[in-house]
Order: structure tokens, then sequence, then C-alpha cells
């Protein structure tokens, strides 16, 4: 079957493209034409790829395969295409990039894609919802930076300089040899969930705006409208648009359940999705991997269910936590449901089959670099409830969790209170709704349809309440409690849908039901308008959002960025551990700690760390000179409260001075 496109798809591509580009230019405070261009050549790549899987008739049987899916798809397509090239190919992001871009064209031609009238209202309205939405939600990432008296505050979470530090990574990468350890100049990076980097780095590397702009503008905004995007392909595709509609409208427009009342922020969706970006692709990617999986098994189309796979399998490259907290429910699924005349031996047998893949698969990679720890033995449901209890803020519903949930209390007691705080913590109001909805609904779906949800919930309680704690890292709730994202998504979404599929077929509200659900979209657009600025802050973890740099640190990065190359070495007395210095500078860290532990090159950081603490000691300018030589270094950044044993020649000449920061160039 021929691909098919229409040109009120391309006019909204093209405004789509345009706005990533507005959002670039509000985060960086200027605008880039290159960047706009880039953008347009990006999307316009991700709706030819899309339409050409769109038109491939077993994959797109019975799928809502409208403009959102295209551009979702191709976007995982083009995206992922661009992660490898970036590990296996010597040129660099943007020659890979155009690579790609031509051979799509080309193929797109070579199938004679056939004009069809606009039949897409809905899928663009979808795109509206999602564009408007993002821009509420991430008001602190696209307005990112001010400036109070002696400070420069970054209203982002502090990651984003880490995050900022891999866009300049990948946009510079021509091949594995070339990522780079972002602690360790010239030491080859791990292989993890970096897959989210690309797209905002090849905008970035075309357009040469500044890698936090690249963060802020578009790596942060951009996940939050695939996320919606993708909420509307996987309801759409079962229950048709509107229902699809109202669920990417109920996923980006409705209070979570911290916002709702419960103030426990810890377990805050949007709060989650802001501070993490990673995590609003790998639930979009995630919704369509469910998406393929679900029809494939309601239509018996093992294609579809083998495309859901493939497309989970990627997932480990954009979001690990939720390819790991997903596979075995991905996996069980089709042996229970799938539509064919399957005896009970055979599908216990697949059912077996997969658990057994998915447990060797685990101890597998239990000595990965980078895994955390998957032992199920329900060994910390007191401690992880500690955990959670510690975020609420002090009141009455604290005081009332002291109580009764918590490592000083029973394991059965902290089921029966914990079970039904942790979802309400999570998802507020949405637990009656769903109850309500899904008994409605029982007879009027597939079951696999009204089970979703609560299998989500199930599997996420599952790997809370189950997951033995990592107390070897500084996060060891870490994959116990990123997965409540992917509850929430999926549960969220189906509540929207499923409520807007009952007042489509509801005898009396029926024929008000399209403007119902598109005014109730418009006036919810107040919920992101108002929780959106500050919605990164959390009281109980308050500087690492926002983020206070010293005005003498700041310049001092810029001047390294405005008076270097991209090849150079910096290094900063306090080992930058927050990644500030690399991020604002663009520059590459010879040694620097983090805030976190991470075993990774751990020794090597200590060698460099004993090798800058006697360079800081040399007295001799000779000396001096040469060591900095041998090791690569173009900066020096001295810190205020450090101390160099550096003769007074050198000493007292920076290449640039402020507010006690001094800046040494060799």
């Amino acid at each position: 079957m021929a691909p098919t496109y229409s040109v009120s798809d391309l006019v909204a591509v093209s405004l789509t493209a345009a706005v990533v580009a507005v959002w670039a230019e509000a985060a960086g405070g200027s605008f880039s034409p290159l960047a706009l261009v880039a953008c347009e050549a990006t999307f316009l790549a991700f709706y030819l790829v899309g339409s050409l899987f769109a038109g491939w008739r077993s994959l797109a049987a019975g799928v809502l395969f409208d403009l959102p899916l295209r551009l979702l798809v191709g976007y995982a397509a083009v995206n992922t295409a661009l992660f490898v090239l970036a590990w296996l190919s010597p040129l660099g992001i943007v020659a890979n990039f155009g690579i790609l871009l031509a051979v799509a064209a080309s193929l797109f031609v070579a199938t004679r894609p056939v004009r069809r009238q606009s039949d897409d209202s809905v899928g663009l309205l979808v795109l509206g919802v999602s564009l408007a939405a993002a821009t509420l939600w991430c008001q602190d990432s696209l307005r990112p930076i001010s400036v109070e008296g002696n400070a420069v505050v970054f209203k982002p979470w502090l990651d984003g300089f880490y995050h900022a530090v891999h866009l300049r990574i990948f946009g510079a990468s021509h091949g594995a040899a070339s990522i780079e350890d972002f602690r360790l100049a010239g030491v080859p990076a791990r292989l993890y969930h970096y897959g989210v980097y690309l797209t905002p780095a090849l905008i970035r590397q075309a357009s040469g705006i500044h890698s936090y702009t690249a963060f802020a503008g578009i790596l942060a905004p951009m996940g939050v409208f695939f996320a919606g995007l993708g909420a509307y392909a996987l309801i759409g595709s079962f229950w048709g648009t509107w229902p699809g509609l109202a669920a990417c409208a109920a996923l980006l427009l409705l209070p979570d359940g911290a916002q709702q009342g419960m103030r426990n922020t810890f377990m805050s969706y949007h709060w989650l999705t802001q501070i993490s970006p990673s995590a609003t692709y790998g639930l979009a990617l995630l919704a369509v991997a469910w998406l393929f999986v679900m029809r494939g098994c309601t239509q018996g189309n093992r294609l579809q269910m083998l495309a859901g796979w493939l497309l989970a399998g990627i997932l480990a490259f954009y979001k690990l936590h939720f390819f790991i907290a997903s596979a075995l429910l991905l996996w069980l699924v089709p042996p229970v449901f799938f539509r064919t005349q399957l005896g009970l031996a055979k599908r216990g047998l697949w059912a077996l089959s997969a658990v057994v893949v998915y447990v060797v698969t685990i101890i597998a990679v239990r000595k990965a670099p980078g895994v955390p720890l998957i032992r199920f033995d329900g060994s910390c449901v007191g401690e992880i409830l500690t955990l959670v209890k510690s975020f609420a803020p002090p009141g009455a519903l604290r005081d009332l969790l002291a109580e009764r949930i918590g490592r000083e209390n029973t394991w059965l007691a902290n089921l029966l209170f914990g079970v039904p705080f942790i979802l309400f913590a999570a998802l507020g109001l949405v637990v009656p709704l769903l109850v309500t909805l899904a008994v409605r609904l029982r007879r009027h779906a597939p079951a696999l349809l009204v089970l979703f949800p609560i299998l989500l919930i199930a599997n996420f309680l599952a790997m809370f309440f189950g997951l033995a704690l990592d107390f070897s890292r500084s996060t060891p709730d870490e994959l116990s409690h990123r997965p409540v994202m992917v509850m929430y998504y999926g549960v969220v979404a189906w509540v929207g849908g499923a409520a807007g599929l009952s007042l489509l077929e509801s005898r009396r509200l029926g024929p008000i039901a399209r403007p119902a659900i598109l005014c109730l979209a418009v006036l919810l657009m107040a919920v992101p308008a108002y929780f959106g600025s500050g919605v990164q802050r959390m009281w109980a973890m308050g500087r690492f959002s926002p983020v206070r740099v010293p005005i003498g640190l700041y310049r001092a990065a810029e001047y390294m960025r405005d008076h270097g190359v991209a090849r150079d070495v910096f290094q900063d007395s306090q080992f930058d551990r927050t990644y500030t210095v690399a991020a604002l500078s663009e520059r590459r860290a010879y040694a620097a700690r983090t805030m976190t532990r991470m075993s990774y090159h751990s020794d090597w950081i200590e060698q460099r760390a004993e090798a800058i603490d006697k360079l800081m000691q040399l007295r001799d300018p000779a000396a001096l000179a040469a060591t900095a030589r041998e090791l690569g270094l173009r900066w020096f950044l001295l810190n205020p409260s450090d101390k160099v044993e550096w003769p007074e020649a050198i000493a007292n000449r920076p290449a640039f001075e402020m507010g006690g920061y001094r800046l040494y160039r060799f």
C-alpha cells in the first residue's frame, strides 16, 4: 500500500517545527534562523518516515495512524537511527541526519505516495493541545535564567546541567571513541539510555545554539509534546479520535495527585516528568509499544505484536527504568490475550518462557555498568514508605501517616495503609473514576483494554513494594519509584479516554460531547498555566531548584566558551560536582566528581584528582606549564575557597577574574 500525505499535514508539521524553534528562542533569548531550518528538516524527516510506516498495511491495520502517530513513530525511527550512527559512524551528527533525510525522502518518493483530502481535524487538535500544554508546563524551562544580585538563578532542576553536557557530547560525536564519559575528557562513555539527546543535539549542532538552550528549549518541552501524542494514539486506536483527544487532554491538563491536595511532590507525575525529561520520551515510546502489542493481541496480528516488542526493546536506550518495569508485562499479555486458537498448554508454555527469559535477562545484566539492583524479595516495604512519607510536608496528613506506615510498622500494616496512600498520592481522584469507568465499560470493550490500567497498577505496586532498595547507590529507590510515571500515564490516559467514550455514547449528552470535550480542554489549560511556574520546586530539596550560581562562576564559564574552542579541556578546583561549569562553558572536564555515587570509572577519577592536587602545589613555572601540557589542560578555574602554590607571576595574572573566581589559561 502506498503511503499517503496531505497538505494540512505538511502545514501542521511545519508549524510544529516553528513552535519548537520559538521554544529555543525563548530559552536562549535570541532567534536563530538556522535552528528554525534544523527544526523544519527534522520534523519533515519524522513525518516522511512515519508516513512510510503508516503505509504498511499489515502494520497499520486497526491503528489510528494519523499525524500524531506518524510524527511519534517517525521520531522513534529517525532519532534511534541517529543514536546508533553516533556510536558507529565517523561522520558528524549533521551529516548522519542528512543521509537519513535523503534516504527517507527517496523511499517516500519511490513508493509513489497518494495525496489524500484532509480528514485529520482531531489529530490537528491534538497537536495544538499538546503544543500548548507543553509550553505551559515548561514555563520554567522556557524562561530558565535570571540575574538576582550576585547570583544567576536557573529555574530548571539541577540535572539540567547534566543534560546540557550530554547534548554537547552527542552533538560533537563522530563514532564511539568520541563519545566521552562526561566526567573525564578522552575516556569513552558507557552505553546507557542516552537516546533522548540526539534530536536536540542535532538542532544544537546545526544551528550553534548553546547546549543549555537546547536542553531547556527543545529537550524538555518536546518530550511533553510527544507524551501527549502517545496518549492520543494509544487510546484513539481502540475507542476513536475524540476519546483519544480526551485521553491526551486528561494526561496533559489534569492536576496530578500531589496537586489535587496530597502535596507529596515525590509522587507527582508533572514534577517527575519536568525534572527528568527522558521520562516523557520513554512514556511516549512505551505507549506506542503497548498500542501495537494490544492491537496485535486483539486482532491476532503477529507483526504488530513483534513491532510492539521491538519498540519496547528500543525503550531501553531512552529510559531503562521503564523497560525493566514493563518488559515482563509486555511479554505476559500476549499468551493470555492473543486472539488465536491456542490451547491452554501452549499459552502456559508461552507465559512460562516469557518469565524464564525475563529472569535470565535480569540475572545476566546485574553486573552491567549503570544497571540498578533488581531483586524481588519485599524486604524494603517499610523503608520505601518511610522515604515517601518524608517528602510529605508537615501537617495533618504527615502526622496521620507517621503512626501507620514506615519501617517501624509491620509488613501487613504497611501494605494495608501504604497501598491506598501511594495510589492516592500519585493519582488522586482518578482512582475512584477508574473504578467507576471500568465497571461501566466491562461489557462494552475488549477485556484486555478494560484490564489495561488495572494491570499497570498491579505491575507498579509489585515493583514498588517488591523490589529491594539499592543501597549501593545514592538513589536506592531508583527502580522502585520511577515506574510510578508509567502507572500514572497509562491510568490517566485510559480514564480520560473512557470518560470521553462514555460521554459520546450517552443518549442525553452525546450530541454535545465533542464541543464539550473541546471546551473542557480549553478550560483545563488553566491547570498547567497555574502549576507550570514553579512545578520543578520541592520544599524538601530546595537547593536543586531554583539553582543559584555565583555570577563570577557564570561569567568565567562564559569566558571559556567565548575565548576557546570546542576541544578545550578545563579543570575546576572544586571538580565541578554539579556539572555547571561544563554545561555553561561547553568545554570538556578533565576530571569531575558527581553528587551521586557512580562506581564506573571511579579509579580514573581518583587518579586524575591526584594529578590535579599535585598541579595545584607546583611552584616552578616551567614544571607547571609542562604538567598542564601533559595533562592536556587549556583552562583552570580556581574557586574563591581554594588556593594554589603557583608563583605569584602566574597566580596573580589570571585570564579572567570576578567575584573571587580566577580563570587561568595555559
